[in-house]
């Protein structure tokens, strides 16, 4: 039984002492590979393992950001494309965002009272 937890502490131990090289991975850092060996070769000098971990979660420019813009790019696209088919579906005229809010004056007759009611719509 003692061996099992020893075995478990040691994997343990290890998972820890590669997190800045599972963390740049994950990341798709564009210099995973040199993170991964300063966290192996100096990792065991804390101020080696504290390096590599700063490096991991530094961002990296070009391909990070590119992946970011063209997803934004995919998600502007689908809602565009989803509002301009939900307007050819009901055959509703196309109205921008921001439509302005006009009074339109309505005249309501009461049988009993005649009175003049004004409602705001938007147009």
């Amino acid at each position: 039984m003692v061996k099992y937890v020893e075995a478990i502490g040691l994997i343990g131990a290890v998972v820890v002492y590669l997190v800045p090289s599972l963390e740049a991975d994950a990341r798709e850092h564009r210099h995973a590979f040199a993170i991964t060996m300063i966290n192996v070769f100096l990792g065991w000098t804390v101020i080696g393992w504290f390096a590599a971990l700063r490096a991991a979660r530094s961002p990296d420019g070009g391909a990070r950001l590119a992946q970011i813009a063209r997803s934004a790019r995919i998600a502007i696209a689908r809602g565009t494309i989803d509002k301009l088919v939900s307007h050819a579906q009901h055959c509703a005229p196309f109205r921008p965002r921001l439509a302005e809010a006009r009074i339109v004056e309505v005249h309501c007759v009461n049988h009993h009272h005649h009175v003049k009611k004004s409602h705001r719509t938007l147009r």
